[in-house]
């Protein structure tokens, strides 16, 4: 019963319902939030939550600040025209704001990258009335030039850049900018623009640089007096030695302008005196090469000034120097022999003057720089010959029979030293007078016929008959020679080894190889003696039926001119005024200096000589041809 009761009185008690306290949410900061999305470069998230804080507090302390955020933002990602308005409203609705600098600035630099230069210079200018002491006037004044260089008004941007440049002293990157762009107006600007830029740039690094580039455009308009006052004007504007030594370049450069005739080429030839035959065939040459052009109306040669030297060094001397301060002449073409041409090297080197020398003599281009050749050298013809010899045919076991001139102990000097360096040698040499026309004892000689022999040598010689030899009519009583050559060297003129080549023969110097120089092509030594030179091999600097392009309508020109076969004088002269007025074509030629530097680097010209070029030291670089005797023709050795 007791259970029961406590049962009920338990289960009957009323529920007691306990209250909690409402707790609110703390507010979110809108405006730190953005922050830090911004920071993070969540650019939308942050523009949202801009948004948000200025919905809460149209007016707080942060609104004008947080509408410049959003601005930024928007600039960014380039949507100007949502920055622009954004700025605006700052300016209208927060005239207090304490960055109101920084948003005239951006207004004006938005209106610059739409493109609306105009307003773009009219805000910089406001500004530069409100603000003219503030840390962004170099900005406003690097976009002062900016607009006007976008409005086509130079001066003007230089003028500004200028400015923006002093305020920018402390800052060597945007120096750097600033004077990249200064650089590059007075670079391509004309004289009006630049004229202007000197009244801007008085007193700066930048006035040399605007009277030099005002001195080469007078220079090029051939307004020598201008250019002249020009490049004065730059020598009183500084004392930096790398623009006074530019300056003086300049004016030798314009006074070497006012003195030289572009289109005027000199020629120093002998064409009276013992050289004439020689000097009138180069002569010849020209002539036909300036006909050529001048049927093609292109020929940018005016005047050729021809001298005759009498191929005589004090004459040489005398015309070429009339030929430099009289005649005032670009460049010259000659002499021909060794003594004249060293002679007028040195002079026309020392005179500044290009030179291209018709000589062989070895190294006359180390004279100088302005000293060409455009002949065959003793060098080239020994190479080609020993190449043809050594390393074509096998031939290791040479003779050299030579006249003992200076041509012929050149040459067999030359030809000795080259040929041990490539691995032959030499087994018989003697020499002989460049009068003689009996050459029985020097072949004799070089045969072991001359001096009596021993009678055990003799003998000796007996003992290695065969029988079979011993019943034949091969073997006379007299000795026999002792050819231990397979060639023989002979570096002279066509006369001389049309009687050397028959008497080898009568001494029993058979089935040997004759080789020459270039004296040796005449039509008149087949005529002599082509029985006796067969297979034979000379050098040469031009051939008439070598089949090359070029060389046949030269050829023909030149027999209906001239009524003559040309030689290779000819055709080098021929050659060495059609380079010239190639050259001379180029552009950027105003100076003796000019026409050098382009000849220098002229390259395959295609001559009827061969392709040439010319070498560092003013060589031609073109390879001679290899002629031979087969019948009664010469033809190209193959």
């Amino acid at each position: 019963m007791i259970w029961g009761v406590a049962f009920f009185f338990v289960s009957c008690q009323p529920k007691i319902i306990v209250k909690r306290e409402h707790i609110k949410e703390p507010l979110v900061d809108q405006f730190e939030l953005a922050e830090s999305y911004r920071q993070r470069e969540y650019l939308n998230d942050a523009l949202n939550a801009y948004g948000k804080y200025l919905k809460e507090y149209s007016n707080g302390e942060k609104s004008a600040l947080a509408l410049h955020r959003m601005a930024g933002i928007y600039f960014k990602t380039e949507k100007y025209e949502k920055s622009l308005g954004i700025l605006r409203r700052i300016l209208k609705e927060y005239p207090n704001y304490c960055k109101l600098v920084a948003v005239h600035y951006k207004i004006a630099r938005i209106f610059y990258l739409v493109g609306q230069y105009m307003l773009s210079r009219d805000e910089a200018v406001k500004w530069l009335e409100k603000y003219p002491g503030n840390i962004l006037k170099g900005d406003i004044l690097t976009l002062l030039g900016s607009n006007y260089q976008a409005l086509g008004n130079d001066p003007k941007a230089f003028y500004w850049w200028l400015k923006a440049e002093q305020e920018f002293k402390d800052n060597i990157q945007r120096q750097v900018d600033l004077k990249n762009k200064l650089k590059a107006l007075i670079e391509t600007s004309g004289i009006h623009n630049l004229e202007l830029f000197e009244e801007y740039a008085k007193g700066t690094e930048y006035a040399p640089e605007i009277y030099y580039r005002v001195a080469v455009i007078y220079l090029e308009q051939k307004d020598m007096e201008r250019a002249r006052r020009a490049v004065m004007s730059l020598l009183g504007s500084t004392q930096k030695e790398s623009w006074v030594l530019s300056g003086r370049r300049l004016l030798d450069i314009i006074q070497e302008e006012i003195s030289v005739r572009k289109g005027v080429v000199g020629c120093l030839l002998p064409l009276s005196g013992p050289f004439s035959i020689y000097g009138e065939e180069v002569l010849n040459g020209i002539q036909l090469g300036m006909e050529i052009y001048e049927g093609a109306g292109q020929n940018p040669i005016t005047e050729i000034v021809i001298r005759d030297t009498k191929g005589n060094e004090e004459q040489t001397l005398k015309d070429l120097e009339d030929l430099v301060n009289n005649e005032n002449v670009i460049m010259i073409i000659g002499p021909l022999s060794s003594r004249t041409a060293l002679v007028a090297a040195k002079r026309a080197q020392s005179l500044g003057v290009p030179m291209i020398t018709l000589t062989q003599k070895e190294g006359i281009g180390e004279v100088g720089d302005m000293i060409f050749r455009n002949f065959l050298t003793p060098s080239c013809e020994v190479k080609s010959l020993l190449n043809k010899t050594i390393d074509e045919m096998g031939i290791k076991r040479f003779g050299l029979l030579y006249p003992d001139n200076s041509y012929g102990r050149f040459f067999m000097n030359l030809f000795w030293d080259k040929l041990e360096g490539m691995g032959g040698i030499v087994t018989a040499i003697e020499s002989y007078n460049s009068k003689d026309t009996d050459f029985s004892d020097q072949i004799k000689k070089m045969t072991g016929l001359y001096y009596p022999r021993p009678e055990s040598f003799d003998q000796g010689m007996m003992d290695m008959r065969t029988p079979d030899q011993e019943e034949s009519e091969i073997f006379s009583d007299k000795p026999e020679p002792i050819i231990d050559f397979d060639a023989v060297f002979i570096p002279d003129n066509f006369q001389s080894v049309a009687m050397i080549a028959p008497q080898l023969a009568y001494h029993d110097v058979l089935d040997v190889l004759l080789i020459g120089t270039s004296l040796w092509q005449s039509p008149k030594l087949i005529e002599l003696t082509s029985d006796y030179i067969q297979d034979a091999i000379f050098t040469s600097g031009f051939f008439s039926r070598s089949g090359k392009a070029g060389v046949s309508a030269f050829v023909e020109n030149y027999r209906m001119c001239f009524e003559s076969e040309p030689g290779t004088l000819a055709a080098t002269g021929y050659d060495t005024i059609r380079l010239v007025a190639d050259v001379m074509a180029e552009d950027g030629i105003r100076t003796r200096k000019d026409f050098q530097r382009i000849l220098l680097g002229y390259r395959n010209f295609e001559g009827v000589t061969g392709n040439i070029s010319f070498d560092s030291q003013g060589d031609v670089v073109k390879e001679p041809l290899v002629l031979t005797v087969s019948g009664k023709k010469m033809t190209v050795s193959h």
